[in-house]
């Protein structure tokens, strides 16, 4: 499949299905590789990232939804 413009020229190739994807043994190509600067440094942004995001307080609604699924859990375990 491909997406074209008004002049009837290809601007994009998207595959038209998954096996468009992968390779004839059906496995992924291989993984991408970054320079190990690069993933040194993105893996200590995203732990410096998820440390301050599980420093902050669970938002009320998330706990009051939280109370609800368990109330409705000890219901359908008393069956």
């Amino acid at each position: 499949m491909s997406t074209e413009n008004h002049n009837n020229s290809t601007v994009l190739e998207v595959p038209d299905a998954l096996e468009d994807i992968l390779n004839v043994s059906g496995d992924p190509g291989p993984e991408p590789a970054l320079p190990p600067h690069v993933a040194t440094f993105l893996g200590e942004q995203l732990q410096a990232y998820y440390a301050q995001l599980m420093s902050e307080p669970v938002p009320d609604r998330f706990v009051e939804l939280l109370a609800q699924l368990d109330g409705k859990r000890s219901g359908q375990d008393g069956k």
